[in-house]
């Protein structure tokens, strides 16, 4: 159930499969067919270890990181194959961009992502209009916090200046919601630009 506060003065958003589509398997596919692995073992040794959440938390450069992929998979892998590899998993969120203009002429946005440098600046470069409207970047890699830390909701609530009850947040993952709510945010789970419009319009904020 979706709860509006009497007043909501700014609006964020993730950015992974809200404001553009992502796929990790098909990094996870392309690196696996290098290390004669399947997609399912690549992900695990990949994002359920610490090797990612460490590079999401800044804690490692992308070098870094790469390195730690290369020897982890024992691969021969040029770092620039390696980023078309980790950087190819975005696609468009159609009708996304509509939405974000209309409501950056009514609400300032700000923009609250667990992400890494090499994907962000990716975005920065192939999503430019899907980045323009929002005021501040709350990154993951950047503050040193990921979600459901409640150290990166607190760090949008002081950049937007702003109590906590104030900001609706948007996000695809629900255990993301839940502590996005627990920071005393109010938070949707998001499905699609379309559903979102309809939810803002229900509650009067669009």
């Amino acid at each position: 159930m979706k709860s509006t506060p009497p007043h909501v003065s700014a609006i964020a958003f993730d950015l992974g499969n809200v404001l553009v589509q992502v796929d990790h398997e098909r990094f996870c596919r392309g690196l696996g067919e290098l290390a004669g692995l399947s997609a399912a073992e690549v992900y695990g040794a990949v994002f359920e270890t610490k090797l990612e959440p460490a590079y999401d938390k800044g804690q490692v450069s992308s070098r870094e990181f790469y390195q730690g992929i290369a020897a982890r998979f024992r691969l021969s892998l040029s770092y620039s194959h390696f980023c078309r590899l980790w950087c190819g998993i975005f696609d468009p969120m159609e009708g996304v961009e509509a939405v974000l203009a209309h409501l950056a002429a009514r609400f300032p946005l700000f923009l609250l992502s667990n992400t890494n440098e090499l994907h962000f600046r990716f975005i920065q470069e192939h999503f430019p209009a899907i980045l323009q409207p929002f005021q501040a970047f709350i990154l993951s890699f950047l503050v040193g916090s990921r979600k459901p830390e409640p150290e990166i909701y607190q760090a949008l609530v002081q950049r937007a200046g702003r109590p906590a009850g104030e900001i609706l947040y948007l996000d695809d993952k629900q255990p993301f919601v839940a502590a996005a709510r627990e920071q005393g945010l109010v938070a949707w789970q998001f499905f699609s630009p379309g559903e979102l419009r309809q939810e803002l319009q229900r509650h009067g904020l669009w």
